[in-house]
């Protein structure tokens, strides 16, 4: 299970610092890719089977589902951590998460998110105020 937040720098060569309380829980190599709100994704092998296990259940004769299974499969990048515990996020999942020089890592249960700081502070100060809108619905 993944949980909290830690704010790392992104180094000269986009390679980031996992924290050492997600490593635990990882395997040598995981998966990286597009999230929503321009997060950035990390899926453990077992998540990333059930994800791709979903997508194959969708009905390929649809036009949407089709772009769905597109668009995830071919901007997901299997990463290992290096030596040093960091991972190699590559430029077009930087550019598309517009990570600048600091991200945030959040656990999110069984997968990890990786924001810009920048963008995730603006993002959570907007949930935060309609919380208990959200929290009804």
């Amino acid at each position: 299970m993944f949980l909290g937040e830690y704010i790392h720098k992104l180094d000269s060569k986009n390679r980031i610092m996992m924290p050492s309380d997600f490593r635990e829980d990882l395997d040598d190599s995981f998966y990286l890719t597009k999230g929503p709100e321009k997060s950035l994704i990390v899926y453990t092998e077992e998540e990333f089977q059930k994800k791709s296990a979903a997508l194959d259940q969708l009905v390929y004769e649809n036009k949407k589902n089709r772009a769905i299974k597109r668009l995830f499969f071919s901007s997901t990048v299997k990463v290992n951590l290096d030596k040093q515990g960091r991972i190699l996020i590559n430029k077009s999942l930087k550019d598309y998460a517009e990570i600048t020089d600091q991200a945030i890592l959040i656990g999110n249960n069984t997968t990890i998110e990786i924001w810009d700081k920048d963008i995730w502070e603006e993002y959570i100060s907007e949930v935060e105020v309609n919380l208990s809108d959200i929290m009804d619905e």
